[in-house]
């Protein structure tokens, strides 16, 4: 264990901490004096940062559209990364014609063509801000269009026959017109007051539709005059729910007169309203069953022949635009329709004219719907450098990293400084247990399963929905062969909860809402007590009803809350966000809170010590929780405030490591080749590349951090029952 040579002699250090469990005065001014901090790690323990590369290549792609480009079928795409990458594939030979950088860009979340040919990409920034951009077919180049005003995120878009394009967005809500004459963006306001999202929309002589969430309304807007006008108030009846529980209206397109409109949620279910009646139909597509997947994405449907194909329960599903009469054709079909339109492939595997999309990796696949054949075409797309959304450290010593967005998982060998990747959905949070990686992926709150084959690949094995309309699992630790799982809900919900998890004999429990309308994001657990921390925030598009995050006590045996509490520093304010909780070899529980690392007596929940390490930082967090990693050192090694750093337990002094203006998201520790404990980290403006800081010890003298540290009276008892 590490302390500097100068540190105080061990029998005065256990004498003082004698003296601090038993006087409360001197209990005071010890929580007092180590807010104020004492000796810090050695910066000579540390070695200079290593870049241990790019960790995974993805060819991740949300939408496509297909057009036509010197008179020949062309797919336009773009696959999300660092710097996501605009791609035109020539359908016929399957070609990569292009591959242009949007440079700032990481995601693109639809495309849309407008009459003259030009290509509109509605796009995300590395900044989290909405761009627009477009590709022209004639000078075959990308240009960036402008900044949409105020915005984070644009989730939909379309265009008019006078080439205008039409954004909708987040956070706001919000529909936008962007003229190519004037090269202005034109702001129609909010869709729905208090809705955060347009998420689809759709154009139709002279009027939008737009689609809203988190509770779904279909807006029209007269596009000049700005009037909007709500035509959704049969959809909660059509859906057998209330107004308020309507899902996100998620997709939207025009055909044959008809306006289609997929509602999300649980229901995946598609409407249709009569454009000309202005009436909403009683018939509708999606599951036939609960278990079964319901309507999938699509963008760009049209017509052939008066039928129309959207993807139902994993199967291609025809739908008579005169009728609205559906049937599956018997093609199989388990992902969405990324772009489609009908191509004539000249391919002797399908006859006549087939039916042309994209599947999430870049692959082209087309069905001929006459004959019940489809083929794909491999990927020619070029993916870029993806984004690492989740790190942590596997029982077998190797390091597991998910990717942003979704579809790629990757475990490097630290002992090797070998990756390799496998398919995964987005990882919030993940732990080891046994001889197992298990991940929490979202959307669904799905707990899955990983394990290496014999030639080391994981494989993923999905073993249940957490359900409790929760949604994303940030939050995983183990403890005595169980999983304890935190989570955040669902869009348009507050009240995160607890799974506690059994693989041995695979049960689980979920408690809802154990404080009320927070978030779980802490989870430890000492003898039958489980603690847990929260965060204000639920699912986006809510506003929270709390002002403070707590701590709560969670009795394990009697399955009960004990107690809840709020956190008591000097200096911190009311926190939206308590994370990283971990016991110590102390004995005391310890945690984060804004630039606060705290360790608090787990009995009496008084804290022992303290220190406001980065004192600037103020009403920090959101769903991301701190991670705090003890070392073997003894050392502790967080990224408190998105700052690497690392602690003292025992004088609160810190260091800390790298840059202290980059943002640090995720960190853990792992042994090298040579056995060394070593701090593996993401975040910053490489997201998509694994670092690594070396721990060098044998570079000073070292002394005994463990045996020097005080230990408080932890011993485990019951509670009283909570007033």
């Amino acid at each position: 264990m590490a302390v500097p040579r100068h540190s105080p002699p061990k029998l005065l250090v256990l004498l003082l901490a004698v003296l601090a469990l038993v006087l409360p005065s001197a209990a005071g001014a010890a929580a007092d004096g180590a807010g104020r901090g004492g000796a810090s790690p050695n910066p000579a323990w540390f070695g200079p940062e290593t870049d241990l590369g790019v960790q995974q290549y993805t060819r991740n792609v949300t939408d496509a559209v297909v057009g036509d480009e010197d008179g020949r079928p062309t797919i336009y795409t773009t696959a999300a990364g660092d710097t996501a990458v605009f791609n035109v594939v020539d359908i016929l030979d399957n070609r990569l014609l292009r591959a242009l950088p949007l440079p700032g860009v990481e995601q693109v979340w639809r495309h849309a063509i407008a009459p003259d040919g030009t290509v509109y990409i509605a796009a995300m920034t590395d900044g989290t801000g909405a761009e627009l951009w477009s590709y022209s077919p004639v000078d075959k180049q990308v240009h960036e269009l402008g900044t949409v005003p105020g915005e984070s995120s644009p989730w939909a878009m379309t265009t008019d026959p006078q080439g205008r394009v039409y954004l909708g967005t987040f956070p706001n809500g919000k529909v936008f017109r962007y003229d190519p004459d004037s090269r202005a963006f034109h702001d129609y306001g909010p869709m729905v007051p208090g809705q955060s999202y347009v998420r689809s929309m759709a154009y139709h002589e002279g009027f939008l539709y737009a689609g809203t969430g988190s509770v779904g309304d279909v807006i029209r807007l007269d596009v000049a005059t700005g009037a909007k006008t709500k035509i959704s108030d049969q959809v909660p009846e059509l859906l057998g729910v209330s107004a308020q529980d309507v899902p996100f209206a998620y997709d939207m397109a025009v055909v044959d007169g008809w306006l289609f409109v997929k509602f999300a949620g649980t229901q995946y279910t598609l409407l249709f309203y009569d454009l000309a009646e202005g009436r909403w139909s009683e018939k509708s597509v999606g599951k036939t069953a609960p278990t079964d997947a319901g309507v999938f994405s699509f963008n760009q449907l049209e017509s052939r022949d008066g039928k129309v194909y959207v993807t139902n329960n994993r199967m291609l599903h025809e739908i008579d635009t005169a009728t609205l009469d559906s049937r599956s054709t018997g093609i199989p079909y388990g992902t969405s329709l990324r772009g489609a339109a009908w191509v004539d492939l000249n391919d002797p595997d399908l006859t006549g004219t087939s039916l042309v999309t994209m599947q999430s990796n870049g692959t082209i696949t087309a069905f001929d719907v006459s004959s019940g054949r489809q083929k794909s075409f491999p990927s020619v797309v070029q993916g870029s450098p993806n984004p690492l959304h989740q790190l942590e450290r596997a029982p077998d010593g190797t390091l597991y990293m998910s990717g942003y967005p979704g579809g790629t998982g990757s475990r490097f060998d630290p002992r090797t400084g070998r990756t390799t990747t496998f398919p995964m959905g987005q990882a919030e949070g993940m732990v080891g247990l046994g001889d197992t990686m298990y991940a929490g992926i979202y959307p669904g709150g799905i707990i899955s399963a990983i394990r290496p084959r014999a030639d080391g690949t994981p494989t993923v094995q999905t073993l249940f929905r957490v359900g409790e309309e929760q949604d994303r699992p940030y939050v995983m630790t183990a403890h005595e062969g169980r999983l304890l799982i935190g989570t955040i809900p669902d869009y348009g919900r507050l009240g995160g909860a607890m799974t506690i998890y059994d693989p041995a004999t695979d049960t689980r429990r979920t408690y809802r809402d154990i404080v009320h309308n927070q978030s779980v994001v802490g989870l430890a657990q000492r003898g039958r007590y489980i603690y847990g921390s929260t965060t204000i925030h639920g699912g986006l598009g809510t506003a929270p009803t709390e002002k403070e995050a707590k701590i709560f006590v969670w009795d394990d045996q009697e399955q009960r809350k004990v107690t809840e509490f709020t956190l008591d520093l000097p200096g911190l304010d009311t926190p939206p966000m308590i994370s990283g909780l971990t016991f110590g070899r102390d004995g005391l529980l310890w945690g984060a809170a804004d630039g606060f690392v705290f360790a608090l007596n787990p009995h009496n929940h008084k804290v022992v010590k303290y220190r406001n390490i980065y004192p600037e930082v103020r009403n920090y967090g959101f769903w991301r929780p701190i991670y705090l990693r003890w070392g073997s050192d003894g050392l502790l090694y967080t990224n408190v405030a998105n700052k690497l750093t690392v602690v003292d337990p025992h004088t609160m002094g810190h260091l800390t490591l790298g840059d202290p203006e980059e943002e640090i998201t995720f960190m853990t520790l792992a042994r090298d080749a040579e056995g060394r404990e070593n701090v593996y980290f993401l975040g910053g403006d490489q997201e998509a590349r694994l670092r690594m800081i070396p721990v060098r010890h044998d570079l000073e003298g070292t002394s005994d951090v463990e045996a020097a540290a005080p230990r408080a009276d932890t011993r485990t008892r019951a509670y009283q029952p909570v007033s």
